[in-house]
């Protein structure tokens, strides 16, 4: 341990070195350290920006787009300050969080990169900060040094005081496209962000040059977007398609053979493969927990080779490699405990490369609202549930506004919705956003917000990356989940939805009931 301490102390000094003559030669850039640093001046925070964009820290930098957050500690914003190339075939973004509340607002955790955070030493601080590519399904995090320190802002225990600002930075990977989704944990993503030309100085408070550290393996996480309907769920990952088709839809109750109304669903699924760009196709199939592993393993296998029989023959592109198997009621998807659960569970599971996506219609991204600005309201709603259950009926204290159902360049769709509270005392949400507990596939952390294409009768949970963690406002992590009178919160969730799906149905959970808006345009 002693060893491994004086390690990172001679690397600090060399460090300290290099960072001294990089800030020294982007001097003219008129880039300061002081006041500025995430955690370097002792947890304060920079005074508040003027409307030019200043950080009261000697930087100066005009805001490209402001969220409002849903911070637990009141209210506040993030604002997008920069995204630009830097050395190494990387990108720096700097970003500013801004208290507009009465108190003191607290930033450790909220930045935290969940997936790396017991397996990298010193990765803490603006983790939690990521660039996503929509077209290609990726989520990039920040990069680490070589000794585990993340090339980003530490944040821990640095907490905004009323009216005070605090800028962050994160050097990334650059992505092999030219616009990106920033995301910032509890705020509405920046989107449709465009990477410049040109290259970027040491952003404030920087101490990590990405032209000379010794750079950790990037972290590039795939992004897995789910929908659902009655025949047939679909998992789209970086690479993949997967096809869940239900059994009760393919194959009579303990049969293999293929039901009449198994053709339209297969005649779907052999398309998609003809557009696929893959050599290989495997099908897997997969029971409940009733019964055993005597009839469930063959039965398993044989519904998989008879789905594989079938789409040789529907099929038309050459050279495709066709793998069947059977797991029986290995691998649910679902709690087996209740007969929804099973009934997700019985299932075989078609799965090839992804097929090209068409791109979205071009149209021009949306102007964000400013700072402090009323939000949009494109669909509101006042519930009057019925219910014995006062849990249910607490939502009818509720205004749900739908702020924006945007898709942007890379094909992901954010929806942005507030909740308003009209009663006249506290009340918490939080627990009634929760998602159904049959949903075994999505994080812990995620709400029940869905959408639904009302044409196909499809439903698309958020979009979460490899480590279960969804790109939505994760409840459990600082957010807002308790309302004072007539107070707001703004909540957000990213979908994967086709580009030729053009309207849609919003769904919000509240405890067991549903509280729709229809009819919305993607814009």
């Amino acid at each position: 341990m002693g060893n491994r301490k004086r390690r990172q102390a001679g690397g600090a000094g060399a460090r300290g070195r290099s960072l001294r003559l990089w800030v020294a030669g982007g001097a003219a850039l008129g880039l300061a350290l002081a006041g500025c640093s995430g955690g370097d001046d002792g947890g304060k925070a920079s005074p508040a920006p003027s409307k030019g964009g200043g950080n009261g820290g000697g930087t100066s930098a005009k805001v490209l787009q402001s969220q409002p957050m849903a911070h637990a500690d009141g209210p506040a914003h993030a604002e997008l300050l920069a995204l630009t190339p830097s050395a190494n075939n990387t990108v720096t973004l700097r970003a500013r969080i801004v208290n507009d509340g009465p108190q003191r607002i607290r930033l450790s955790q909220i930045f935290v990169d969940t997936g790396r955070q017991n397996q990298v030493a010193g990765l803490l601080g603006s983790g939690g900060l990521a660039l996503v590519d929509g077209a290609g399904n990726k989520m990039y995090h920040p990069l680490t040094a070589g000794d585990g320190h993340c090339l980003c802002s530490d944040v821990n225990n640095v907490e905004v005081q009323p009216g005070k600002a605090q800028e962050l930075y994160a050097v990334f990977p650059a992505p092999p496209v030219k616009n990106v989704m920033v995301w910032v944990p509890l705020a509405p993503p920046f989107t449709d962000v465009a990477i410049p030309s040109g290259s970027a100085g040491p952003a404030p408070g920087q101490t990590l040059d990405p032209g000379s550290a010794q750079l950790g393996r990037p972290v590039v996480r795939p992004l897995i977007g789910t929908s659902e309907g009655a025949a047939e769920a679909i998992d789209q990952d970086g690479n993949d398609t997967r096809v869940r088709l239900s059994a009760d839809v393919l194959f009579a109750l303990n049969k293999a053979d293929l039901t009449p109304q198994a053709d339209a669903t297969l005649q779907k699924v052999a398309k998609q493969i003809d557009a696929s760009r893959g050599p290989t196709v495997t099908i897997d199939g997969y029971t409940d927990n009733s019964g055993n592993d005597a009839i469930n393993n063959p039965l398993s296998q044989r519904r998989a080779q008879a789905v594989e029989a079938k789409l040789k023959g529907l099929v038309t592109r050459q050279g495709v490699d066709f793998r069947s198997a059977g797991h029986g009621s290995a691998d649910p998807v679902a709690d087996n405990s209740s007969e929804e659960g099973r009934r997700k569970n019985r299932r075989v599971a078609v799965t090839f490369a992804r097929p090209p996506e068409p791109a979205p219609p071009a149209a021009p991204p949306s102007a964000p609202p400013a700072s402090g600005g009323a939000l949009p309201v494109v669909a509101s709603v006042r519930p009057n549930i019925k219910s014995p259950r006062e849990l249910d009926t607490a939502a009818n204290n509720l205004k749900f506004d739908v702020n924006a159902v945007h898709r942007d360049a890379g094909g992901l769709v954010t929806v942005n919705w507030t909740l308003t509270n009209m009663s006249d005392k506290v009340t918490a949400v939080a627990a009634g956003l929760g998602r159904p507990q049959s949903l075994e596939y999505s994080g812990p952390s995620t709400n029940g917000a869905r959408l639904l294409d009302p044409a196909e009768k499809m439903r698309y949970w958020p979009v979460r990356n490899s480590e279960d963690s969804c790109l939505c406002t994760q409840l459990a992590n600082r957010a807002r989940g308790e309302l004072k009178p007539k107070e707001s919160v703004t909540y957000t969730d990213v979908y994967k939805v086709p580009a030729s799906v053009t309207t849609v149905d919003v769904e919000l959970p509240w405890f067991t009931q549903t509280i729709p808006l229809k009819g919305l345009t993607i814009k």
